[in-house]
């Protein structure tokens, strides 16, 4: 069984998370629940669950609130559930942190427990909630960290800085970093291609997406761009004039 915990400032919400889990995901025991986070936080230290359900938004904090007052326990897995909220939706997947959207679906739920009952069955690394709180602590988003889940079943930490430009591959995509490091990755090159969104980054052509930071010139064909590293990249015609216009 997972020992676990819900912190919701809504009843309703609690009361529903309570009676999917029931119905759908009987792994899982509800030791406790929480109406805020102070609340929360004294019910963590005192259950020691293995997950928690928390809000993302409650009327003494927030959820990264509670992960912060939690440190010293943090030997739980955690699961956001929260109405959309972009600013803080960004934080989490970059650090690959599980998250249900509100009103909660079947699927969701049993996605997100899959998810972390596999990695509390594997002893899996907690250093994802590491870098969620150090990119919300930090604020500035250009300069995030970014927890990428390797093609090898591994993970590692880089900084958005330091990626140069991705590329799509057969399976995953590959992040080549201004360091000369190339790395294969789980996820889809859509998937970051649309995290990066809010960042300067630029999708050149179909199968790859670029740092504007890292352009040293369009060169003389107008058919490629010359980045710092040397590498070339093509830049499909539709793409180049919006790219010059937002280069400059």
């Amino acid at each position: 069984m997972i020992k676990a915990i819900i912190i919701d400032d809504e009843r309703n919400s609690r009361d529903i998370i309570s009676l999917m889990l029931g119905k759908y995901c009987p792994q899982v025991q509800i030791a406790d629940t929480a109406s805020d986070c102070a609340d929360g936080i004294s019910k963590i230290k005192q259950h020691q669950p293995q997950l928690v359900f928390l809000d993302l938004e409650m009327p003494d904090g927030t959820g990264f609130d509670v992960l912060q007052g939690t440190q010293d326990e943090a030997s739980f897995e955690a699961v956001f559930v929260t109405a959309f909220e972009k600013k803080f939706l960004h934080a989490i997947r970059f650090s690959e942190v599980e998250i249900i959207l509100k009103p909660i679906d079947k699927e969701s739920l049993l996605q997100a427990v899959q998810t972390v009952s596999q990695r509390i069955n594997s002893q899996a690394s907690k250093n994802r909630y590491r870098v969620l709180l150090d990119n919300f602590n930090h604020g500035k988003q250009a300069n995030w960290n970014l927890l990428l889940p390797l093609a090898n079943s591994q993970e590692t930490t880089i900084r958005t800085t330091a990626i140069e430009y991705l590329e799509s591959g057969m399976e995953g995509c590959s992040f080549y970093l201004e360091d000369g490091t190339v790395l294969q990755v789980e996820r889809s090159f859509r998937h970051y291609a649309d995290l990066f969104i809010p960042l300067r980054f630029y999708q050149v052509n179909n199968t790859q997406m670029v740092q504007l930071s890292h352009i040293n010139r369009v060169m003389n064909d107008s058919q490629h761009i010359l980045l710092n590293s040397g590498a070339q990249l093509e830049i499909t015609e539709r793409r180049k004039k919006d790219l010059l216009s937002f280069y400059r």
